[in-house]
């Protein structure tokens, strides 16, 4: 004879919670939502009975009550990246410390999803969205007057001026943060630079994208310091993934083979740099200098750790949410642009070679 099978348990209601308090489902309700007109010792009843059965409200009453759900979306273009993984926990650590729940959404780095994003998307996701664009042209947000949720941009693929009604920025200084990395190097003795991490896309399209910053940056540093910039190369890659920073390893080696200094776009191309250099038998740091941008999770742990640019994440979270926080409580004034602090992690991967001549 088959068994059973067991029958699943329902979630506690109002009910439950009414009948364990000796109350009336209504006062429960009064004192779910808050409401002021339930007696102290009742409400305190009906606190412990719900903290004993587990009941939770719905959301869908919420929405109902407040029209707000208490979720944020958070959209980047891939979790694939560490940057965009360790950003997102970042997020919802910060957003927990608010009683807001993250919703993640990755556009997959395609442009159709992007603008589905700032259109407010097919089916609303929470009562507001942190964005991280990619592929959006500048031209894009100045269509936009105003936009039709509460949103705060972050990343570099955004304009400084010009941004729609609704919207708030926060950035981080990629040109200054490259130029800081730079100038670490600089300051170890080595003069044979290359930066590695262009990308095949005219930088026109996408000026205020990463890699022109960055590039942008570290060509500055190079001048500041009385050396020609058009001489150190600008390694190309497809992608920022690791397997690019190890091939591209490969080839700045073949046509540079006195590079000394190596500046990424990321430390997924660094770490892949790493890798490069060690196949071909170049020895970080005393052989070679290498700085990354990110501080990723794997940085502190690479074979040599890695120099990095580490962005402020817990600034950039922290400020995001509260300026989208403002946004759905009814603030709408004029968009606000934060620039978050960065500095430079410095590890063995940049040390002074000269301490092991």
């Amino acid at each position: 004879m088959a068994s059973e099978s067991p029958r699943r348990r329902r979630p506690p209601g109002l009910r439950d919670v009414a009948e364990l308090a000796g109350v009336s489902m209504k006062t429960v309700s009064n004192v779910v939502h808050g409401y002021a007109r339930v007696r102290p010792e009742t409400r305190e009843r009906v606190q412990a009975a719900i903290d004993r059965t587990g009941y939770r409200p719905q959301l869908a009453a919420q929405q109902l009550r407040t029209g707000t759900s208490g979720i944020v979306t958070l959209a980047v273009p891939s979790l694939t990246f560490s940057y965009f993984s360790d950003i997102a926990q970042h997020f919802i650590d910060q957003a927990q410390e608010r009683g807001r729940t993250v919703v993640l959404h990755s556009t997959s780095a395609g442009r159709e999803q992007e603008v589905e994003v700032l259109e407010g998307f097919k089916r609303r996701l929470g009562d507001g969205v942190i964005f991280n664009p990619l592929l959006l042209e500048e031209q894009y947000f100045s269509t936009k007057e105003e936009l039709p949720q509460p949103t705060v941009l972050i990343g570099e693929h955004v304009p400084d001026r010009d941004l729609p009604a609704g919207s708030d920025y926060v950035r981080i200084d990629n040109t200054r943060a490259t130029a800081d990395a730079t100038d670490h190097l600089l300051a170890t003795g080595r003069r044979a630079f290359a930066f590695i991490g262009a990308l095949p896309t005219d930088p026109t399209v996408h000026p205020h994208g990463s890699a022109p910053l960055r590039i942008d940056g570290f060509r500055q540093s190079l001048t500041r310091h009385g050396m020609n910039p058009d001489r150190a190369p600008l390694q190309q890659v497809d992608n920022w993934h690791r397997h690019d920073g190890r091939s591209a390893a490969h080839v700045l080696l073949d046509e540079h083979p006195d590079v000394d200094a190596i500046v990424c776009a990321n430390d997924e191309l660094a770490l892949g740099v790493l890798a490069g250099l060690r196949e071909r038998g170049r020895r970080v740091p005393q052989d070679v200098g290498v700085v990354g941008y990110d501080d990723s999770p794997e940085a502190p742990y690479s074979f040599p750790p890695l120099t990095t640019i580490s962005p402020d994440k817990t600034f950039l979270a922290r400020i995001a949410l509260d300026m989208l926080i403002e946004r759905i409580d009814g603030y709408d004034g004029p968009p606000r642009i934060v620039t978050a602090p960065h500095q430079l992690v410095a590890r063995e991967s940049s040390r002074a070679a000269t301490l092991d001549a």
